[in-house]
């Protein structure tokens, strides 16, 4: 089997990714698993942040937004990320926004493990038995990916950037 490129993998100077094709099948089971979840975004947002605050309630002062705000932003972080899997240099660019933003904010490069893990918690909890391990295991490699992009972006900023709150994705 050839060697193809997580759609989430962002190429950098040099361009060392440019030659490994984008792995399309993944991109195609990432849209139909995020397909079931979009039906349910705003459950997904809610069950997401409570589980959130509830692991970590000493982030809670770093959102502004209601809860159900917030749910809105972060399925729409996801469904760009989603839609743009076929053009990784688009979600990197967003990403690395996002990551400045989030510093920002007050978010801290350890905040993003458990984001990745309540997350996938939280999408299994909302697909129920439509929930399958492939998938899981192919959110967890691009949450991790989506994840290291935007702490890559931040990290500059992490020693300087005033704390604030967090108000959008």
């Amino acid at each position: 089997m050839p060697m193809r490129r997580h759609p989430v993998a962002a190429s950098g100077p040099p361009d060392h990714l440019a030659a490994i094709p984008i792995d399309h099948a993944l991109i195609a089971r990432l849209e139909a698993s995020f397909t079931l979840l979009r039906q349910q975004s705003a459950h997904l947002g809610e069950v997401f942040y409570a589980k959130l605050f509830a692991a970590a309630p000493h982030l809670r002062p770093l959102f502004r937004s209601t809860p159900q705000e917030q749910a809105a932003k972060l399925v729409a972080s996801l469904d760009t990320i989603v839609r743009n899997l076929a053009a990784p240099e688009a979600n990197a660019a967003m990403l690395s926004a996002l990551g400045r933003r989030h510093a920002g904010y007050g978010a801290k490069p350890e905040h993003y493990d458990l984001v990745v893990d309540l997350l996938l918690e939280s999408m299994r909890e909302v697909l129920g038995a439509r929930a399958d391990e492939q998938a899981q295991d192919e959110w967890r490699t691009a949450l991790r990916l989506v994840s290291k992009q935007m702490i890559e972006a931040q990290e500059p900023r992490q020693r300087t950037a005033p704390r604030g709150n967090v108000s959008e994705h």
